[in-house]
């Protein structure tokens, strides 16, 4: 049944039932519960922004106004009986989380009296949408990005690290805090806040580990443990701290420029990234859901990218058309000269469609986009099409697929 005709179903039942109001009486609220017969309670005091609520009490008929910790609900006078209202709580009702001083009550205004009632508004739990840089060195900021970011207690790092000391925006979108030394441990960051828990979707400080393609750090270089897999050419390998400072070891980077319009030449002038192929996992990873994979690696600009495809493939079908500076603001993508991970869903790698890569059918398993007993066979390749590159200059360090689901 859907929640229109429960309301009309309900409605009607109110009406049937309901008594003549009592004028000369002021109204009581005796309990709140959910609109859904099945799931009444008497004990029900607390809800989302959002839900569908049946008010129950004596008196109740002729209601003017209801309210949410002072913020005015709608509702619909003609579910408005002597004993029943319906009413939703308001999207943007007043919660501990923009309010500390907030009443936690319903307040009904009738046309004989009004009444208070005790109830709380409570919050989401807290969700994680991103990390600015999961591979941040000790003490460089770090950004968290999700929604319901509020009422934190702390937020654990890697190894039990105990972070308290953070500031969040007022809409719970953003926590900015500095990195800790998490030394070698590689793990997953999570919130702990008054209305639940959140857990990033991949490890933090996981530029070594197993999950990694590549960190183009090679034996005997310093910085980390080698994973090196790359295949010697198409970018510029450097380790120098200065050019882009905040990774370890060594990275790529691609710099070039005066490439016009439709050119796929991606072999010439610095425009690619090539690895070994890596026997990464084991074979019963080919019936896996893509979906339940990324793609992640730290990206660092040192001039706007404004066009350019960087086309990331996985063998010769699967291809993702990278493309970040298409969602940003002014179609410009720019980090401005600081590390930020990227993450890419597996499943959205596609075929090629009318010979163009990326644009098909998405992955729907591992086996689409691997080789024959998990091998990884990846690379990146810089095209252009309708619009020129008149200078790129960007690096790149860490990649890896990690399981997120």
């Amino acid at each position: 049944m859907t929640r229109h005709i429960l309301i009309a179903v309900i409605a009607c039942l109110l009406l049937v039932c309901c008594k003549k109001d009592d004028i000369s009486a002021p109204p009581v609220i005796t309990g709140v519960s959910l609109l859904d017969p099945a799931s009444t309670d008497s004990t029900f005091t607390e809800a989302l922004p959002g839900t569908l609520l049946l008010i129950t009490g004596q008196n109740l008929g002729g209601v003017t106004s209801i309210a949410f910790n002072g913020l005015d609900a709608y509702f619909n006078p003609t579910y408005n009986t002597s004993t029943h209202v319906i009413v939703t709580i308001p999207d943007d009702a007043p919660t501990e989380a923009t309010d500390p001083q907030v009443p936690n009550t319903i307040r009904m205004v009738t046309t004989h009296g009004e009444t208070s009632y005790t109830f709380t508004i409570t919050i989401p739990p807290p969700a994680i949408a991103s990390i600015s840089n999961e591979n941040a060195l000790p003490g460089d900021s770090l950004i968290i990005y999700g929604s319901s970011l509020w009422l934190i207690d702390r937020i654990v790092f890697p190894g039990g690290r105990e972070v308290t000391d953070f500031a969040s925006n007022e809409g719970g979108t953003r926590i900015g805090l500095l990195m800790p030394d998490l030394g070698d441990d590689t793990g997953r960051l999570v919130i702990q806040a008054k209305y639940g828990n959140a857990m990033s979707d991949g490890p933090l400080n996981d530029h070594q580990s197993g999950d990694v393609i590549s960190n183009l750090t090679d034996n005997g270089e310093s910085g980390e443990l080698p994973v090196f897999n790359w295949g010697w050419w198409g970018a510029v390998r450097t380790s120098d701290a200065t050019l882009f400072p905040g990774t370890r070891g060594a990275y790529l980077q691609n710099i070039f420029g005066g490439v016009g319009a439709n050119n796929g030449a991606w072999w010439e002038g610095n425009r690619s990234g090539n690895f070994s192929d890596v026997p990464m996992f084991t074979a019963d990873i080919m019936t896996k859901q893509a979906s339940n994979y990324a793609l992640k690696f730290e990206i660092n600009t040192k001039e706007p990218w404004t066009a350019g495809i960087c086309v990331l493939r996985f063998g010769d079908n699967y291809a993702y058309r990278f493309m970040p500076f298409t969602n940003a603001a002014g179609q410009v993508f720019d980090t401005e000269d600081k590390w930020q991970t990227v993450t890419v869903p597996l499943s959205e790698f596609r075929t090629a469609d009318s010979g163009i890569e990326g644009t098909g059918a998405n992955a729907a398993v591992m086996g689409d986009l691997l080789k024959a007993g998990g091998v990884v066979a990846f690379t990146y390749r810089f095209i252009t099409e309708d619009d020129p590159v008149d200078v790129y200059n960007a690096a790149f360090d860490n990649f890896r697929i990690i399981k997120i689901k």
